[in-house]
This record gives structure tokens, sequence and C-alpha cells, in this order.
């Protein structure tokens, strides 16, 4: 009887941990970063080996969307961005909660990215004279080639004020905070969440399906990547853009 194998296609898939990118590894790999971890539900301990990034550069090739039933009957929603292949054939992927702090960020700036450019992700988390910032910066080149062009949010605009009194206003049909939802902002986050995947996928994904993407640059160490950037850019994060 006739049978076809399929090829099987490879694909490096990068987490997120401690505001780095991290890859699976063993603990051989010389590379390897050693991480204690505890799962939430069962409260089992374990180890993890991974290779951590504070950045990946690439074109993004790709987002989708992806549901994994566990089998406990939970079903994990993840979102996954493409940034090409390597020199290796490798797609490289970065896949996250799509209900996580670092989606919702990513998907609020990638109406304002040019798709043909090669990006810098760098995904950050820190609590510094207000509340925790979470999220992906995303930059693009200047004309010295360097990555210092911001890519900003797509649904805020500045109305008034300056530094840390800016005001802003929402935009594109972004969900409004009602007064209901002061008494429940894990509802309103999920309302925002729904909103970006329905607007990505009709005015985002069809500009991607046509796209036809070349190689992208291989995740860089840390000092690597220094040597390439020169420096990380300072972020700038504006709490006004969190509704709490």
């Amino acid at each position: 009887m006739f049978k076809a194998e399929p090829l099987e296609k490879k694909a490096a898939y990068y987490s997120i941990k401690d505001a780095s990118f991290r890859l699976k590894t063993d603990k051989e790999d010389p590379e390897a970063v050693r991480r204690e971890y505890t799962n939430p539900k069962t409260g089992e301990e374990g180890v993890a080996y991974e290779r951590a990034y504070k950045a990946l550069y690439g074109v993004i090739s790709d987002v989708s969307f992806h549901d994994n039933s566990l089998k406990d009957g939970t079903v994990l929603r993840s979102l996954h961005i493409g940034l090409g292949e390597d020199e290796n054939g490798v797609s490289q992927i970065v896949s996250i909660p799509v209900d996580s702090r670092f989606s919702t960020d990513f998907l609020k700036r990638l109406p304002s990215l040019d798709l043909t450019k090669e990006v810098r992700l760098m995904p950050y988390d820190f609590e510094k004279d207000g509340p925790r910032q979470v999220g992906i910066s995303v930059y693009t080149k200047d004309d010295a080639d360097n990555f210092t062009v911001k890519v900003d949010n797509n649904f805020f605009t500045k109305v008034e004020g300056e530094g840390m009194d800016k005001k802003y206003t929402n935009l594109h049909g972004f969900p409004e905070p009602t007064e209901e939802d002061a008494s429940d902002w894990p509802f309103y986050f999920k309302r925002v969440s729904k909103f970006l995947i329905a607007y990505t996928k009709e005015n985002i994904l069809p500009k991607l399906e046509t796209r036809t993407i070349g190689v992208s640059p291989a995740p860089k160490s840390l000092e690597e990547q220094m040597k390439r950037q020169g420096s990380y850019p300072k972020e700038e994060i504006n709490p006004n853009e969190i509704p709490f």
C-alpha cells in the first residue's frame, strides 16, 4: 500500500521568561541557563535549561493564534510571531500566551509596523515609580542602520500634558474601560484581548499572507547583540497607557 511521509518542518520556539527570550536546550549546552520553576497548578517543582536572548531580530513573516488542549481539558491559546528562517532552514517563532501582557503590547504595536522592515524585539518587565510595566519593545532601523526607530502603540494618541502627566485617548475602536471594569479588570483585559485578535485577523493577517520572507539573522548571545547594536535603546514606557 502506498504511503507518503511528509517532510518534517523544523522550528525553534522562543518563550519569554524573566524579561528575556528563552529557547529550550539541555544542561550540556555551554550557553544553557538553569531556571527553577514551580507548576502553578500542581505545585510540582522542576528545572529547565534554556538559552537566553535579550532581543531577537528578523522580518515578521507570520502572526497566528493556536489553541492547545491539555489533559485536564484546559485550552491554552498562544500567539505565534514568525521571524522567518535562519540559514539552516529552521523557522524562528516566538510563542507566548495570547492573554499575556507581552502579547497585548505586541499586538497594539503591530499595526504601526512597516511589515517589510527588519525588527528588533525586546521584552521588558519592571517596576519603577509606579505600576509594573510589561511588554515587548519593537524597533526598526534608522538611516545609520541602527535599531533606534521605535514602533508605537497604534491604539492611543496623546491629547494633552507632558511626561508622567500625559493624557491619552483610545483610537480605532479600542475598548474603553467602564465603571464596571473598575471592579473586574480581568474581564476588561479579556475584552481587549478579543478586540486585538479580531483586529489582527482582519487588518494584519491579509497583508502577511502574500509575503515572501527571506533568511532571518540567527539569534545572538547577549554579548554579540551588544556589539551589533552598541547599546540598548532606553525604554519609554508610559503608565498612562494602562487603564488603571
